[in-house]
């Protein structure tokens, strides 16, 4: 059976231009300056796709970037990838629960039970990489097991390179594991195992570097060429003192996935540890199957930072011409405003959305979910409990998934 989607009319030129960059597809008229025709992709329901009559590139039972929507390859249908984050991979090479496959079976259980279709997996390259200091020749595999549990729950995966090392040999993660961007000697062995391993499950996303914040530009933490083309980063003490390192942009290390010929939907977080999308339009990443992301966080610190007010230029907009997800959002201070709004502006561009996390206190922690002191708050903590009885946010993200 016959199924298409065509995307709603975009009169604007540079929209259709930034249509056809994201698929990969010329949407332009003849050299006469004819007005470019409307987009109609087709789907024949065995896992090809056109776009106009063009083959799209697709991984098995995965999804195309059309426009600003991720369409499923089997009805062409748009799908918003909703869920929650997950951690413990990059928290320690056991992966707590999630190394224990019956515990790791019932947590997606529980998530999907929310309805979820989708959870976050933050992965470690210095446990999984073979020339790092704390590499664990076990930790790939579990990873992938970890993958494949969550996939037998019914949930999409988003893989997302959480913790890094800059490359370095005998870095010893301690303190923040966060790096303002992916290395050349690491970061790139880490993608293309990952790839190799899922390029044939289209139901799994590569999240290529969960927030970077690369140095300089006019905020300190936004450089979009470095962001774009990589380079040589310099020694920073943004956490701690830190060497410099070679830094790969996301141009690279898009291209690092697809020379595996894996076609799976590649996510790319902006800058300012993952927030900022404003230098996309001018440094766009070329390729098929990019969706952007966003990472809305609330700073009680930080009070004007991050707000709704600024969501729009920040990175909203971006919605209206290319794929999106918020891969990582929250609140600090278990205040659910912030939570609300961030649910509402995510229906409203139909873009999608994975909450932080699911987790629970640790043994002894208040349970109180008033201020930042409290750990539920200062965790962003979505869950009390294994069984996933819900934190006072936790209950909103839980009401708007079953709204769905």
């Amino acid at each position: 059976m016959l199924h298409s989607f065509t995307p709603g009319a975009r009169p604007a030129l540079a929209a259709l231009l930034a249509m056809a960059a994201l698929s990969g597809c010329e949407l332009l008229g003849d050299s006469t300056g004819a007005k470019p025709r409307t987009a109609q992709a087709e789907c024949d329901g065995t896992g090809k796709v056109t776009l106009n009559g063009d083959p799209l590139p697709a991984a098995p039972n995965g999804f195309v970037g059309v426009g600003n929507k991720l369409l499923s390859v089997t009805d062409c249908r748009p799908t918003r990838f909703v869920g929650v984050s997950r951690p413990s991979l990059s928290f320690s090479t056991g992966g707590g629960r999630l190394g224990v496959d019956s515990m790791a079976a019932n947590d997606f259980a529980a998530i999907r039970a929310w309805g979820a279709n989708t959870v976050r997996i933050e992965v470690a390259q210095y446990y999984y990489v073979p020339t790092a200091r704390s590499y664990d020749a076990a930790y790939p595999a579990r990873v992938e097991r970890v993958v494949k549990q969550a996939r037998a729950a019914g949930l999409y995966v988003i893989i997302t390179l959480q913790a890094s090392d800059r490359g370095i040999a005998n870095y010893e993660p301690v303190g923040n594991t966060h790096q303002p961007m992916p290395d050349r000697n690491h970061s790139i062995p880490f993608w293309t195992d990952v790839a190799n391993r899922f390029k044939n499950d289209g139901g799994v996303l590569f999240d290529l570097f969960s927030e970077p914040y690369p140095r300089g530009g006019s905020n300190g933490f936004d450089n979009w060429e470095m962001w774009q083309k990589g380079g040589l980063h310099a020694a920073d003490n943004t956490y701690d003192p830190r060497p410099a390192f070679q830094a790969v942009g996301m141009q690279e290390m898009y291209d690092v996935v697809r020379a595996t010929g894996a076609q799976n939907v590649v996510i790319i977080a902006g800058t300012n540890w993952g927030y900022n999308l404003s230098g996309v339009p001018s440094h766009r990443i070329k390729g098929h199957n990019i969706a952007y992301s966003a990472h809305p966080w609330n700073h009680p610190e930080y009070p004007t930072a991050n707000q709704p007010s600024a969501w729009e230029s920040d990175w909203a907009f971006l919605a209206r011409t290319d794929p999106l997800i918020a891969t990582e959002f929250g609140t600090l201070d278990c205040k659910e405003p912030y939570v609300r709004a961030m649910l509402d502006k995510a229906d409203e561009l139909q873009m999608g959305w994975i909450a932080w996390s699911w987790s629970t206190p640790s043994t002894g922690d208040s349970l109180r979910q008033e201020t930042v002191e409290d750990p539920i708050c200062s965790r962003s903590l979505l869950v009390l409990d294994w069984k996933g009885t819900p934190t006072k946010v936790g209950a909103l993200i839980k009401q708007r998934l079953a709204s769905y």
